[in-house]
């Protein structure tokens, strides 16, 4: 039987003006609980030498974490470059840990953390058990199909959740899905590597019921619950598919504006979806029922390019955590208004613009370029 492969974890954590034993001792812990099951990349080891420059330090960090499967952090004292290889990992994709001793509760690293644990052993469990459903699990859904099991899509749901119950939504699904991952994980429903979409449901409803029951919490997570219950209550039997109601309600928290004073080809500035006329409104709202958008800016416009009906083109910027659009419309001070599509990944981007280009596909509402 061929061996198993280690996932590599790249050891994040404080290094600058720190001791040996502040660098070494909660590494080497975490190395030898976890050495049968996880390959280490560590920065302390890793140096590129004593006459390496700074920016040759900062480019070998770099390159050990794109090369890595995930990120653990130990977040013991406030870091700017172990900060930043938490960004750099998370715009790369790779699941991140961090482990917060002292409790700081930063809000920054809670929003790109997929888990958020008190100490680094207690963190690297929750990244191996995130690094094993990535790697190998299914979920199943309508009629036996099988998708990858994606953690971010548990993430956004939660934060969904929370959003709607008027909560906090950087911190509370960071508590949630490692629970989810571990409850799942010992489910005995969980046959062949594969969970249903029910499962999921069940383990997310029973984390934020715990979150709730804990007299520590339940005021931060008040309501909560009771958002994801409405939430999955709107799912149609019919293939778990669920209806245009969801997609309103979606659409209708994402805010779309064009600055305090910004005109648009309507002659006028837009404060939220109902300012812009149909139907205009109705392609913004198709657009903001795609999960992952946090934000619509409407930007410049004019009269360069137009359709014979109203239509919409997307594609990719290289601004990070940017989808750059066009519409077409005749309105009174042109008929091209550009917009952008803010994400809450940058490593979604690539999949909720394509998700946006077949929501207009479907409704023949999409722009060729």
């Amino acid at each position: 039987m061929p061996e198993r492969r280690r996932f590599r974890v790249y050891l994040a954590g404080p290094i600058s003006r720190c001791n040996e034993t502040q660098t070494r001792r909660w590494r080497e812990a975490v190395k030898r609980k976890y050495e049968a099951t996880m390959e280490f990349l560590d920065p302390v080891e890793n140096l590129v030498g004593p006459e390496a420059s700074a920016y040759e330090v900062v480019e070998a960090d770099l390159r050990l974490i794109e090369q890595a499967d995930g990120l653990l952090v130990n977040m013991w004292r406030e870091s700017i470059g172990a900060t930043m290889g938490v960004v750099h990992a998370c715009r790369h994709g790779r699941p991140v840990v961090v482990a917060d001793p002292n409790h700081f509760e930063s809000r920054m690293l809670a929003f790109f953390a997929d888990a958020v644990e008190e100490t680094p052993l207690q963190g690297a469990k929750a990244l191996l058990n995130l690094l094993r459903a990535e790697s190998g699990w299914r979920v199943v859904k309508s009629a036996g199909r099988e998708d990858p099991f994606e953690r971010r899509k548990i993430l956004e749901a939660v934060r969904a959740a929370c959003r709607h119950a008027k909560r906090d939504d950087v911190a509370i699904p960071g508590r949630v899905l490692p629970v989810v991952i571990e409850r799942l994980r010992a489910s005995d429903r969980r046959i062949r590597k594969s969970v249903t979409t029910t499962d999921i449901d069940k383990a997310v409803t029973k984390a934020l019921d715990e979150l709730e029951s804990d007299a520590a919490q339940t005021e931060s997570v008040a309501g909560v619950l009771n958002a994801w219950r409405s939430r999955h209550d709107r799912k149609r039997s019919r293939g778990g598919r669920i209806d245009g109601v969801r997609d309103r309600i979606l659409a209708s928290r994402v805010p779309i504006s064009s600055g305090k004073s910004h005109a648009t080809i309507w002659g006028k500035a837009v404060k939220s979806l109902d300012g812009i006329p149909v139907p205009a409104r109705e392609i913004f709202r198709r657009i903001s029922s795609v999960p992952g958008i946090t934000e619509i800016k409407l930007g410049p416009f004019g009269r360069k390019g137009s359709r014979s009906t109203c239509q919409a083109w997307v594609g990719e910027s290289p601004e990070p955590h940017v989808i750059e659009g066009k519409l077409y419309d005749r309105g009174e001070k042109g008929t091209m208004q550009s917009f952008q599509v803010r994400v809450q990944s940058d490593s979604d981007k690539p999949k909720v613009a394509a998700a946006i280009e077949r929501e207009l596909r479907n409704s023949s509402k999409w722009a060729q370029k």
